[in-house]
């Protein structure tokens, strides 16, 4: 849960009310998809009555934002576990942390779901979170991979040379890759683009981790001036 939210209440009682509610929807979202949610099960999970929902929330669409902050928070402990780790290759690094993402995912399917589908329709809960800056947290995803394919790196705070930004470059790209791809799998494997590949999100994350040591491993051309 978030310890520092933008939408928290001043009232004590208030702030309670919010806190069961946002747990009964964790719970609610462990087996259910959002829009399967009533307000009337959130309610009874919390505790609390329709009424007293109402009088703090608008709709059950109010709780996306909150949502979006919580799941910013367990993203980034999620990230801070892997840069504990120590790989000793890249092929290491990008076979653990495929597999890391596909399990990640699943656990969290439909949370993801709700956060991918809604936030396409409500841009506003993409700048709901003032604490956790997800390109800052994907990129450190591309510093671990960096750092097993040429050795620890000062990567921030500093004039970076053109071949640490080629390589953060390819890296970038390898986490938008490994992410979406896996996304697909995970969310909607019965759909396209899913479909192209008759793998599971399990079996597909091995072979996707193959694809992008080839790819990281080839050198890239200086990036134009």
């Amino acid at each position: 849960m978030s310890t520092e939210n933008i939408f928290k209440p001043q009232q004590q009682r208030s702030q309670d009310t919010q806190r069961k509610l946002m747990a009964a929807l964790h719970l609610c979202l462990k087996d259910k998809f959002f829009e399967h949610i009533s307000i009337k099960e959130l309610a009874d999970h919390a505790g609390v009555s329709v009424g007293t929902f109402y009088r703090r929330f608008k709709d059950k669409e109010s709780l996306l934002p909150l949502l979006y902050q919580d799941f910013g928070n367990e993203l980034n402990l999620w990230v801070t576990e892997l840069e504990s780790r120590k790989f000793t290759s890249l092929r290491q690094a990008l076979i653990c942390i495929s597999q890391e993402t596909q399990q990640f995912l699943v656990s969290k399917k439909c949370v993801f779901r709700t956060l991918h589908l809604n936030s396409r329709l409500r841009s506003e809960i993409l700048v709901a979170d003032k604490v956790v800056d997800r390109k800052q947290v994907y990129r450190r995803l591309a510093t671990i991979f960096v750092n097993a394919n040429q050795g620890p790196a000062n990567l921030y705070g500093q004039e970076l040379s053109e071949a640490l930004q080629l390589a953060l470059l390819k890296a970038d790209t390898a986490v938008y890759i490994m992410v979406n791809t896996l996304l697909d799998k995970v969310l909607y494997p019965e759909l396209t683009p899913a479909i192209a590949c008759e793998l599971d999100a399990e079996a597909f994350s091995g072979e996707l981790s193959t694809v992008l040591l080839a790819y990281l491993q080839v050198k890239t051309v200086a990036i134009p001036s």
